[in-house]
């Protein structure tokens, strides 16, 4: 197996910009890509990572360099890129070491995963290796859109993307701080075009909107470091369900997931939240329910039209009193916002409430929770006077 090197970020102390304070835990962390002046399109844009209080507050904003050795950009059209996740005390997110304004940078061989700490430092910088379709291993996502990182360490980390063509490069990888392994099987009917990647209750998944099947799949048993894993779709939303962000709750601490909700970006009827809940052999759909934004009403609606969105990135967390909070990111290309919705477990939620806007010649992509090092943030209970309080945190939480 060939070795890659792992790039410390020491030399981004000079930019200042692209560190922060510690982040706080129960905080949201959203990335921006974007600066305001140039409109977004397939060229590389800036990033920049804004952490909010629950209530829509900016705290602080983590903005990334545009040019030198250590830069990292994103498309600035491309909706599937930039799903970032917060896990085990780590922020980890995807990139193009790539100058600002470079043309069509999905394509390029450039990528590189960032983590940073809790402390709000960079942790590491992974550069991809750019040996092309005919190195050994070849690159990931070679030629074609690298999407989403999950860390699981200081320099170890699950990523997610797609193929170009019928190369085989796409699907899931494992960094073990080394060297990359493919760890999602690239055989025919296996998904290589994935999305956005989580672990929850200790166990790998991926959405994926790609006719191999669309929906959510765990990837191989637990968290797997070796190659050509079987991926099985765990939930199953239909054909041409769109699903990007997503959440996973044990709701009665049995280590069993029982409870889902994901993003899915069509406009159509199906598409906005989705809720899905297990009965111990079935996930089956409660709701779709998008984003009304005709007249700034603040509705949710099962049915299309009148300007309604969809969403793309979402984070939540669980409480055994007040259910389940929810964040999103909408689906406009442009300035779209940063939304709250609650599900009480009771009834199908009606609003949704707005927490901020990405601003004009800015999108939001990703977004999730901040919360401390657990052993398995995805499903904790702390037992105060023999009460189970649950706070499953989004991804962790969540998974994501």
């Amino acid at each position: 197996m060939k070795t890659y090197s792992l790039l410390l970020l020491a030399a981004l102390a000079s930019t200042g910009s692209a560190y922060g304070a510690a982040f706080t835990a129960g905080n949201l962390v959203v990335e921006r890509v974007g600066n305001g002046s140039a409109t977004l399109s397939s060229a590389a844009a800036a990033v920049s990572v804004i952490e909010f209080t629950s209530s829509g507050s900016s705290i602080q904003t983590l903005n990334l360099p545009t040019s030198g050795s250590n830069q990292v950009t994103d498309s600035g059209g491309a909706t599937g890129n930039g799903y970032l996740n917060f896990y085990n005390g780590y922020l980890g997110f995807s990139g193009y070491n790539t100058a600002s304004g470079t043309t069509s940078v999905s394509t390029l061989n450039t990528k590189v995963g960032t983590i940073y700490g809790s402390d709000g430092n960079v942790a590491s910088r992974t550069a991809f290796p750019t040996g092309g379709l005919s190195g050994t291993p070849p690159s990931p996502f070679s030629g074609n859109t690298f999407r989403s990182v999950i860390p699981t360490g200081t320099s170890t980390f699950y990523a997610t993307g797609t193929a170009f063509g019928t190369h085989n490069t796409g699907g899931a990888w494992y960094f073990d701080g080394t060297s990359f392994t493919q760890v999602s099987s690239t055989a025919t009917g296996q998904p290589t075009d994935l999305r956005n990647v989580e672990i929850y209750g200790n166990q790998l998944f991926a959405s994926s909107g790609a006719t191999s099947g669309y929906g959510i799949f765990a990837i191989g048993s637990g968290l797997p470091t070796a190659s050509a894993q079987t991926s099985s779709l765990t939930i199953n939303m239909g054909t041409n369900a769109s699903p990007f962000g997503f959440v996973m709750f044990d709701t009665n601490a049995d280590t069993a997931l029982d409870t889902a909700f994901i993003a899915d970006d069509r406009t159509t009827a199906g598409g906005g939240l989705n809720k899905y809940t297990f009965n111990g052999s079935t996930w089956t759909n409660s709701y779709s329910l998008l984003v009304s934004s005709a007249g700034n009403s603040h509705a949710l609606s099962s049915t299309a039209g009148g300007g309604n969105q969809g969403i793309r990135g979402l984070a939540g967390s669980y409480d055994p009193v007040t259910g389940f909070t929810l964040y999103a990111t909408t689906t406009e290309t442009n300035n779209n916002k940063l939304i709250k919705i609650i599900d009480a477990g009771t009834s199908t939620p009606t609003s949704w409430t707005q927490l901020a806007t990405a601003g004009f010649n800015n999108a939001f992509r990703g977004v999730d929770i901040i919360t401390t090092a657990v052993p398995e943030p995805s499903t904790y209970a702390a037992i105060l006077g023999g009460v189970a309080l649950l706070s499953v945190a989004a991804r962790r939480r969540r998974s994501v």
